[in-house]
């Protein structure tokens, strides 16, 4: 099979999916900007260098400038794709030139992983579907129910929606299993993300300063990621600025430390958190994080936390910290068991046989013209 891959930039989660596709004996194209300085904003403040690599298992067009529609097209059309992936349907006018220039047969597939939120934004977008998003994409692929009840709202029926759209990388973060003892004297939180505003990184800092007021002998913080709150967070005490890390020093990282917490005030899945997972690390994590229903299971291996409360993180905080070690082992095993429910090799292979199906179609949408299906739309 041909797929061609049109994405916003390369992360290490995306690397491990890609490879599995290629793994499965599949041809892929990978369109992408060289550069993070050349993509949107949700890649920028990384410094991943994954892409290099990506010509091991991959055709790469890469592109400082937004690529001209003609060209691109043209290039993927010589490559013959029997599937596109299209994982920024808002981003560039030359990804959706391709959508709409493939032929018909070609399965069309857009990847989306916001959250509703009833925004303005997202209330156009329910009204325009059939012009802006039903002429690029005959299917959905979302990594959490969360998006799925979004994707249903931009038109697309149950059958059209391909669920379990991002994983982290469970070869290279997975952890055997870890010692009460051992969790028990790493004494530090981790957080690992971009440092900007809607990652949470106001709140990790406030959150964690009155966490320290409150503890009598508080946890340490490691930090990592880049941003304009670097200066903010290193400044206070009991924390380790680490700077932005490729995912296998991340992934020691998870190994060195007893929890993950995530901020952020909107987090539309969090692949961070199946990471911490499969590292078996109990998890905080935020309550408006699509990742958050699928590996945090409150009290078991750790808790969903309100988005934007500082009181609530630094509670989350202190209770976290103030667990037996039995008790952060016992979390720690089922973070592990939690992870298993999804890997790289899952991902490529449900993608593959979603393809299938509707290649065996003829392309277009599953429920097109057939008039025995009962549609229903939120």
């Amino acid at each position: 099979m041909r797929i061609a891959l049109l994405i916003n930039g390369m992360t290490g989660y995306l690397d491990a999916e890609f490879r599995a596709l290629a793994d499965l004996g599949h041809t892929i194209l990978l369109v992408t900007p060289g550069s993070a300085d050349a993509s949107v904003g949700a890649m920028r403040d990384t410094a991943f260098t994954v892409l290099d690599h990506a010509s091991e298992y991959a055709d790469v067009h890469a592109w400082q400038q937004d690529p001209v529609p003609a060209e691109l097209v043209a290039t993927v059309r010589a490559f013959d794709p029997d599937a596109v992936l299209m994982t920024a349907w808002n981003f560039s006018k030359a990804y959706r030139a391709v959508m709409k220039a493939v032929p018909a047969t070609t399965v069309r597939i857009m990847y989306m992983d916001n959250l509703w939120r009833a925004a303005p934004r997202q209330w156009l977008g329910r009204l325009t579907h059939r012009w802006y998003v039903d002429n690029v994409a005959d299917a959905a692929l979302v990594p959490s129910d969360r998006t799925e009840f979004y994707a249903r709202r931009l038109g697309f029926e149950p059958a059209d929606i391909i669920r379990g759209g991002a994983v982290g990388d469970t070869r290279m973060f997975h952890s055997e299993s870890r010692t009460a003892e051992e969790l028990g004297s790493r004494r530090a939180f981790l957080s690992v993300g971009r440092l900007v505003d809607h990652k949470g990184a106001d709140v990790l800092a406030a959150a964690y300063s009155r966490y320290r007021e409150l503890a009598d002998d508080p946890w340490d913080l490691h930090v990592v990621g880049i941003g304009p709150m670097e200066a903010v967070i290193g400044a206070i005490p009991g924390v380790t600025m680490h700077g932005f890390l490729p995912p296998d020093e991340v992934a020691e990282l998870m190994r060195q430390v007893s929890c993950l917490t995530l901020t952020s005030h909107i987090e539309p899945f969090g692949v961070v958190v199946h990471e911490a997972a499969a590292s078996g690390l109990p998890l905080l994590v935020t309550e408006f994080s699509g990742s958050a229903p699928v590996f945090v299971q409150d009290g078991y291996n750790g808790w969903q936390v309100t988005a934007g409360h500082v009181g609530h993180w630094s509670r989350a905080m202190l209770e976290m910290s103030g667990l037996p070690p039995a008790r952060l082992a016992e979390m720690s095993e089922i973070s592990r068991s939690l992870s298993r429910r999804a890997s790289p090799a899952g991902w490529a292979l449900n993608l593959v046989e979603e393809i299938t199906r509707r290649q065996a179609r003829g392309g277009g949408r599953l429920l097109a013209g057939d008039t025995r299906a009962i549609t229903f739309r939120p």
